[in-house]
């Protein structure tokens, strides 16, 4: 079972792929994840990505596929896998498209987490992190059990620089731009599929396994 989850940030869609990852023992691939170990891993295509990161632009469309391919080359014949954070353009899309085609590895899902704008602004403007960690919580769906504290170290929590009200306005103008067309590009493809990711976790993991149900994929 192969997933691709879409979103705009603070949609959940990181929450849910955790909780999906662990139910079926799926590979779980972040975008960013995938670029921090080619970079530490020093491989042709993480050097390149290091130049662009230290210099403040934008990885290319062909670059983030590249690596992308390469780490899902690596354990596609193993284990099934969830693409959280990739596609992010339409470009990037259709290089899936043809990656899938031509490796022969099939997308069995892709998901997307539906959430209106204002309320991405009200979590993401209540989302607190631990430095230590890296613990995430959020003030409106997933406080700490202490005010300010880190439920797993004890660390202090706080507010990163990009969950201010108006950088997620600006985040969300980003999104709308560059990866909302995605939706576009893949509706009316039989297996893609959107939940409503406004109501509680849990009813979104239980919309999430229902949706798969329906598309004949594991018995839930």
């Amino acid at each position: 079972m192969n997933l691709v989850f879409l979103g705009p940030p603070g949609s959940g869609k990181g929450t849910q792929a955790q909780k999906l990852v662990e139910k079926f023992k799926l590979a779980h691939l972040s975008t960013g994840d995938v670029f921090r170990e080619a970079i530490k891993g020093q491989t042709e295509l993480g050097k390149e990505i290091k130049g662009f990161v230290e210099q403040g632009k934008l990885v290319p469309d062909e670059l983030v596929s590249a690596v992308v391919f390469e780490k899902l080359r690596s354990i596609a014949a193993k284990k099934p896998f969830l693409l959280d954070g990739y596609p992010r353009t339409v470009d990037q899309a259709k290089d899936l498209d043809r990656f899938s085609e031509k490796e022969k590895i099939r997308i069995d899902a892709i998901i997307n987490f539906a959430v209106a704008a204002d309320e991405l602004i009200k979590r993401l403007s209540a989302r607190r992190s631990c430095p230590a960690c890296k613990e995430v919580f959020n003030l409106v769906t997933r406080p700490p059990k202490r005010k300010g504290v880190c439920d797993k170290c004890d660390g202090p929590l706080i507010q990163r620089a990009d969950d201010t009200e108006e950088v997620v306005k600006e985040r969300l103008l980003v999104y709308d731009a560059q990866t909302a067309p995605i939706l576009d590009y893949y509706q009316g493809r039989n297996n893609f599929v959107s939940v409503d990711a406004s109501n509680p976790i849990s009813q979104v993991f239980l919309d999430v396994l229902f949706q798969l149900k329906a598309l004949g994929l594991p018995p839930l």
